[in-house]
């Protein structure tokens, strides 16, 4: 069970390198579109994001987190998912608050990872013993 543990947490500490980076990816879009036309729809703005960061997290669980293939439609699917999470979280700080633009894309953002790990673990990326 301690073995397990470990695995298990070592497994979640490369998913968030991973997921980091992706993140740091997504956002850094996110500023440089903002930044070069500030008029440009936030949800625009954080698909452009998502479909960079996608890819970053494709290729890191498969090879550094998972260090499996996986199934991709899955992984795009939950991707999907979070991604819509994310949209609803930004169309709630857009309609409710004062907090607009890169700020609350980065707020958004923030908020998908854990579901998304749980989802890559269980779903995704499931190990499959025969």
């Amino acid at each position: 069970m301690k073995r397990r543990l470990k695995r298990e947490a070592k497994t979640a500490a490369r998913f968030g390198l991973v997921g980091g980076v992706a993140t740091a990816a997504h956002l850094s879009v996110a500023a440089i579109l903002s930044a070069s036309w500030p008029g440009l729809s936030e949800f625009v703005v954080n698909l452009c994001g998502f479909l960079v960061a996608f890819q970053i997290s494709l290729v890191g669980h498969r090879r550094l987190t998972f260090r499996r293939r996986g199934r991709a439609r899955r992984f795009f699917t939950l991707a999907l998912l979070g991604f819509a999470l994310n949209n609803g979280v930004l169309a709630a700080l857009l309609a409710s608050t004062d907090i607009a633009g890169f700020w609350a894309i980065g707020i958004a953002t923030l908020t998908v990872p854990l579901i998304t790990y749980v989802g890559s673990r269980l779903w995704a990326f499931r190990e499959h013993h025969t």
